[in-house]
């Protein structure tokens, strides 16, 4: 006589077999996708690798916004400077050092003291318009060879000019100089060859020792 059940124990584990078998070879074209993309990334990786080469000449300018240290402690009117620019230069010795002058927008600032009694030399109104010029080291390192780090570090000469009036109704010009620490941070990525995206944070002070902090955005060229 013929056993149904037997038959129908005998055909479940071959089902079975199928089922893992299938699952086995989903799991292997996931690992094959997973390395077909991890080797595109390690390519990509090593390109963006080969450009950050010695002998590069580069060039760029960013803008962003401004934080200054300036006080108003009791003026009717005051106007701190808000957006902050740099235009900078660069060549790369080696890839991680390289030389860079920059030229920094540091704003206007403009502050007008209230009512109240002064003396003949006490000044009543300030409209003073600040730049720099620095010239420093780039350190640079990759991360996961993807993005690159900056660690920006010389001198700049701060630049102050503007006027100033007097209780007494005089006015005299401002034109300082100072030359000061300056450091710098930031962050870039190589879109191309020829372009990398630019982002940074500079500290600068001036003569009266008055810090700018410029967070920034930006793109470069470079050969």
């Amino acid at each position: 006589m013929f056993n149904v059940s037997a038959c129908f124990e005998f055909r479940q584990p071959v089902i079975t077999m199928k089922f893992q078998t299938s699952r086995i070879a989903f799991s292997a074209k996931r690992v094959a996708y997973a390395a077909t993309a991890l080797a595109g990334l390690m390519a990509a990786a090593g390109a963006q690798a080969q450009w950050l080469k010695p002998g590069t000449v580069y060039g760029g300018a960013g803008i962003g916004i401004l934080e200054s240290g300036y006080e108003c402690d009791g003026a009717s009117i005051c106007e701190h400077p808000r957006a902050g620019a740099r235009v900078f230069g660069g060549y790369r010795f080696t890839p991680n050092l390289a030389a860079e002058v920059t030229y920094f927008y540091l704003g206007r600032f403009k502050a007008t003291e209230g009512t109240g009694t002064f003396a003949a030399n006490d000044i009543v109104e300030r409209k003073l318009r600040n730049s720099a010029v620095s010239l420093a080291i780039d350190w640079s390192n990759e991360v996961f060879q993807v993005m690159t780090t900056h660690v920006r570090f010389g001198l700049a000469i701060a630049h102050t000019e503007g006027t100033v009036r007097y209780a007494n109704n005089t006015s005299e010009k401002v034109n300082e100089y100072a030359t000061k620490p300056y450091l710098g941070l930031g962050l870039s990525y190589q879109f191309n060859p020829y372009i990398r995206f630019y982002s940074g944070y500079d500290i600068l002070r001036n003569k009266d020792n008055n810090h700018f902090h410029v967070l920034s955005l930006g793109v470069g060229i470079e050969n």
